[in-house]
């Protein structure tokens, strides 16, 4: 049933090495460049994560752009992502 659902937890580990650079965009949008065929599950980590800032992700194939809340907000995320993948 839809309610006994368990909702999916970030594992930025399945993803480790995937990121070769985050980059603001505007105030309130990032680019996060990935190795090729990589975009879908970074951004679906970035999803689970439920990181409140982030309004979405929309990727490609080697592109995400994450959409967050404010432009203060959008800097935090990206300082968090260049810690994780370490870029």
């Amino acid at each position: 049933l839809p309610g006994d659902a368990v909702a999916p937890v970030a594992d930025f580990s399945r993803v480790a090495g995937f990121v070769l650079g985050v980059v603001p965009a505007g105030p309130n949008l990032l680019v996060v460049r990935t190795t090729i065929g990589t975009a879908q599950s970074v951004a679906l980590e970035i999803d689970h994560s439920r990181w409140p800032e982030v309004v979405g992700t929309i990727s490609g194939d080697d592109t995400i752009f994450v959409a967050t809340d404010t432009a203060r907000r959008q800097r935090a995320v990206a300082d968090r992502l260049r810690a994780i993948f370490d870029v």
